[in-house]
């Protein structure tokens, strides 16, 4: 059921997205022509909709009944799950070393650290060093493709939104559902996916509501921010990757600081 589920999720992502970009002009990778441009507009205008209704009232309500060290906890817990897929990934783009460093901290965490609850590799100089698929396929000189606003995801790229379905299907969470969860698989990985990115969303509610308060064109603002945190991504054949100055990615928690 679980494996049902993800490939029609997979399959509807991709074929919205190729049917954006064919509308993409001469502006470039992520340019966007008038019919992708009111596309985007309004799936974003839908989606501003559904956080202020849904999600938004969900993470405060969250944020009531947790604290700042339960919270770190959780982001602890699922930023170790995520080590194994970094690990594949630094392979992938040629970076052993790197994996190993990952390889390190899930095994140093996992057990020292009681399943990832704390981060103990990290005080041991193994650092964290979180790549994707996005990125391994950045490093194989992909296109990027153009800027395009998901259903409930938000900001994405094509190259985008195939890594994070890529890293969803390779994340351990995912398998062990799929070998514990049974005819409820679905369940249980969805559950658990939910908690993590409630979790994130909880952490970065408050730099959202800044931005939307702030922003004279908040599509625009949102558009820029993510674009640019993308530029610091790994470039085409290059292992050299350069630190964003903020992560408005919703698929990544390098933004949360570590206890």
């Amino acid at each position: 059921m679980l494996n049902k589920i993800g490939k029609y999720t997979a399959i509807l992502m991709m074929c919205g997205m190729c049917g954006c970009a064919s509308t993409v002009n001469d502006e470039g990778a992520q340019g966007e022509s008038s019919t992708l441009e009111s596309y985007n507009r309004a799936m974003f205008s839908f989606n501003n909709k559904v956080d202020k209704y849904v999600l938004r009232p969900v993470a405060k309500g969250y944020k009531a009944v947790t604290n700042d060290y339960v919270r770190q906890r959780v982001s602890n817990f699922f930023n170790n799950i995520d080590e194994p897929i970094s690990a594949a990934n630094h392979i992938l783009q040629g970076e052993f070393a790197d994996s190993g460093n990952n390889l390190g901290r899930f095994a140093i965490n996992t057990t020292i650290g009681l399943v990832g609850l704390f981060d103990v590799a990290s005080s041991m100089g193994l650092e964290k060093n979180k790549t994707g698929f996005d990125e391994t396929l950045a490093t194989w000189c992909v296109p990027d493709g153009p800027f395009i606003i998901l259903p409930i995801v938000g900001p994405s790229t094509p190259r985008a939104a195939t890594g994070f379905v890529v890293d969803g299907y390779s994340s351990p969470s995912y398998w062990i559902a799929q070998e514990s969860g049974g005819e409820d698989a679905w369940l249980v990985y969805y559950g658990v996916s939910g908690l993590k990115y409630l979790n994130l969303y909880a952490e970065n509610m408050s730099l959202l509501e800044s931005l939307e308060e702030g922003s004279i064109d908040y599509y625009e603002a949102v558009k820029s921010m993510y674009l640019q945190n993308r530029s610091k991504l790994k470039a085409c054949g290059t292992s050299e990757n350069g630190s964003a100055d903020y992560d408005f990615d919703m698929g990544d928690m390098d933004d949360m600081d570590n206890y």
